[in-house]
């Protein structure tokens, strides 16, 4: 919604934020990617505000609505460091952070970022990173020996406004991505699932996790959705979603300030509503 990949989205970031909170959205999503590649054409554009930073602005310009990351590519950053970025963000948002979180599938940025020799073991190195950030979250003196990374004699404070730490989004419904669902997800958050998969493989997920994971879903909608928009947000309320994310994708940044509104409006978000708003 708040478009960081598309020219003119550093203009949409300083106004639109605050008028989504008007219109009623209950959150505001940004996608991380650093660097445009190849494989990405036909997606996503070349162009990327850095994720982190824009969310900074949104939480200075707004008051109410959730902040969140859809997904962080945990890899991408030193755990350390992301988990004291993402704990000034929850501080200066009075504790609006949801923190999405996925693996990222792109070699070429990996080695662009410094961050190639993780590529492979990606899945591992999430894991541990986000063990580390767990860890940095607590506050106090930290320490860490583990295949990755390795520290000691630190000591992290402040500690985050949410605690333990901001709810953790868990992105994906590979095999590998619903293990850690099922470990430390406060929400599965997969992408464009139609109601009936995201059903069975919720299930399955309850399953491994011993308990009932929250389910929520990221929906990428143009122009042609907007006259079905309420039944399309309905079908996965009405399967027990706790969030519907409207993701804009790789669409010039006044189509998305209209369908923002448009959808607000059709979806009568004057109302309470678990409907949330993506920006990409």
């Amino acid at each position: 919604m708040v478009t960081t990949n598309e020219p003119g989205a550093a203009q949409l970031v300083k106004v639109l934020p605050a008028q989504a909170e008007s219109w009623g959205y209950d959150s505001l999503w940004v996608t991380d990617h650093v660097v445009g590649v190849r494989a990405m054409d036909g997606v996503y554009s070349d162009y990327w505000l850095e994720a982190m930073t824009a969310l900074t602005w949104m939480a200075a310009t707004t008051s109410r609505v959730r902040l969140g990351t859809g997904v962080l590519v945990v890899p991408h950053r030193n755990p350390v460091l992301a988990a004291k970025v993402i704990t000034t963000i929850d501080l200066l948002s009075n504790g609006r952070v949801d923190l999405g979180v996925g693996t990222g599938w792109s070699k070429i940025e990996y080695r662009a970022l410094g961050a190639e020799n993780l590529f492979e073991a990606r899945g591992r190195a999430t894991d541990e990173a986000l063990d580390v950030m767990k860890s940095c979250w607590g506050g106090g003196e930290v320490a860490h020996d583990g295949e990755f990374f390795s520290f000691r004699h630190v000591v992290l404070e402040p500690v985050p406004h949410q605690r333990p730490h901001p709810p953790l989004w868990i992105g994906g419904h590979s095999g590998p991505a619903l293990r850690r669902a099922a470990r430390i997800a406060d929400v599965w958050h997969p992408h464009d699932l139609a109601p009936a998969e995201l059903t069975t493989i919720g299930n399955k997920l309850d399953d491994l996790a011993e308990r009932a994971v929250p389910r929520s879903v990221r929906l990428h909608v143009t122009e042609d959705d907007m006259p079905a928009i309420t039944d399309l947000v309905d079908s996965y309320l009405d399967i027990g979603c706790v969030r519907v994310v409207l993701e804009f994708r790789s669409q010039p940044c006044d189509v998305v300030a209209r369908l923002s509104e448009r959808a607000a409006e059709l979806l009568e978000l004057d109302q309470p509503t678990t409907c949330e708003v993506t920006n990409s």
